[in-house]
């Protein structure tokens, strides 16, 4: 049943038949479901397939991809942030083996996106307890005090590890992340770093940084 709003001329919600009424982003839509009555094409299967991959590996950071993907996705957009994070991994981390399976290629995968510029030449090694990561700058082109955020991904365990959201300032070049409190981070675990720019909220694009 749906509930039409301000009479037959207006809004509604819910299902009439094979049409769905609801609410994205603050706007109406409206879309038809119904039963398939043939069967999917290959085509038609493996595209399936690599939106499930997507979601799959996308799902289990979703709270980042919400911090990531905020500016990019303002209140009132059609396309959410996830689904534009979905969007950008369909198009450019999906993958095919020799087998005809997708999968993710994570260095391509985006984690956050925005105006500010990336990190240049970043890279990250692990002693001890200790992530140490390194990273150009060029005071005229980058904004000084744009500070780091790390995501860390254990994929194989379904779930991020953590992040940091608040790390050194863009102009320190470096920054040394004390990673002992963690329970464990013995399986490889994906390293993503996005700048961020804290008096306006934006954000770079993430850059992968390999693995710890």
């Amino acid at each position: 049943m749906a509930i039409a709003k301000n009479g037959i001329n207006g809004k509604f919600s819910g299902k009439v038949g094979s049409v769905i009424g609801y609410q994205l982003g603050g706007q109406n839509v409206i879309r038809t479901v119904g039963e398939r009555r043939k069967p999917f094409t290959p085509l038609e299967l493996l595209n399936q397939a690599k939106m499930k991959v997507v979601s799959e590996f996308l799902s289990q950071i979703k709270p980042w991809i919400k911090l990531g993907f905020a500016k990019a996705a303002p209140a009132g957009s059609r396309v959410g942030a996830f689904q534009m994070a979905q969007s950008h991994a369909r198009k450019h981390a999906v993958m095919v083996n020799d087998e005809g399976q997708p999968y993710i290629d994570p260095a391509k995968v985006l984690v956050s996106k925005g105006p500010c510029r990336p990190a240049r030449n970043c890279s990250v090694v692990r002693e001890e307890k200790k992530l140490i990561f390194r990273w150009d700058y060029r005071a005229k082109e980058e904004g000084a005090d744009d500070r780091l955020m790390v995501l860390l991904y254990e994929e194989e365990l379904g779930y991020f590890r953590e992040f940091l959201e608040i790390g050194a300032p863009r102009s320190a070049q470096m920054d040394v992340w004390e990673v002992g409190t963690l329970p464990r981070l013995e399986r490889p675990t994906h390293v993503y770093v996005t700048f961020k720019n804290m008096l306006f909220g934006e954000v770079s694009d993430s850059v992968y940084c390999g693995t710890v």
